[in-house]
């Protein structure tokens, strides 16, 4: 894997691809940076108000069971007991119900990188043919040393991370908050990034109506396991290489 690396690495700097800008080659899949859009639509204001009862939901009641909602559920609690509301099992007890979903989108896009070749440094010449006493010659004027010779196209694939949140009047079922959390990278795994999307739904929650706010979370906040876990082997590397 190694060695295929370094030639992909050469090829590109062949082709005058700069490695940093093709994304589709990028073995790594760490964003050192979560970044996620918050949209919000409400009719209520209860940021001063303590103890609001809210029955947490799926809104699948089906999938009420499922190991990796009871998981996400964990986190709304959390985020909603340092807020003083009140987390009820039953949903007759309930001042407000609160139903959420999630989900993981592939999104695919072709982008066209520049293919150059070098010159030396008084080479003009791009095309040379010669036949006979014949001799054709195509020429350049520019005065960088790389030519535009056409362009690449790479396979560029990053993922949609995405977590819908509704709250409704246990009274009337009246819908009164709707959010959608929204975020792009090269990470293949909600779990990864969900801690971090709940987060990001109370930073200002429940926050203008109408608002559309923008946040980036550095992963030692939004996977804080992740990021110790390469604390650790980064320091583990460090101390091999100095033994």
């Amino acid at each position: 894997m190694k060695s295929f690396t370094n030639c992909l690495v050469v090829l590109l700097l062949f082709l005058g691809i700069s490695p940093q800008d093709a994304s589709t080659t990028t073995l790594y899949n760490n964003e050192h940076k979560l970044k996620m859009v918050v949209e919000v639509f409400h009719d209520l204001e209860f940021k001063k108000v303590e103890n609001i009862k809210l029955f947490i939901s799926h809104k699948k009641s089906s999938m009420n069971t499922d190991l990796e909602y009871r998981t996400y559920k964990k986190l709304f609690n959390n985020e909603l007991k340092e807020r003083n509301y009140v987390i009820v099992d039953d949903r007759d007890e309930a001042d407000f119900i609160l139903e959420f979903e999630y989900g993981i989108d592939e999104r695919v896009k072709s982008i066209n990188y520049p293919v150059y070749r070098y010159t030396r440094k008084d080479d003009n010449i791009i095309y040379q043919k010669k036949r006979d006493n014949f001799e054709f010659k195509i020429k350049t004027t520019s005065p960088r040393k790389r030519i535009l010779i056409g362009y690449k196209t790479f396979r560029d694939v990053t993922y949609h991370r995405y977590l819908n949140v509704d709250i409704f009047s246990s009274d009337n079922l009246l819908k009164v908050y709707q959010a959608k959390v929204g975020s792009e990278g090269k990470i293949n795994s909600l779990p990864y990034v969900m801690n971090g999307l709940v987060h990001g739904l109370f930073i200002d929650f429940p926050g203008n109506s109408s608002s559309i706010n923008l946040y980036e979370l550095p992963e030692d906040i939004y996977n804080p396991n992740a990021y110790q876990k390469k604390q650790n082997l980064n320091m583990e590397s460090l101390m091999r290489r100095r033994n």
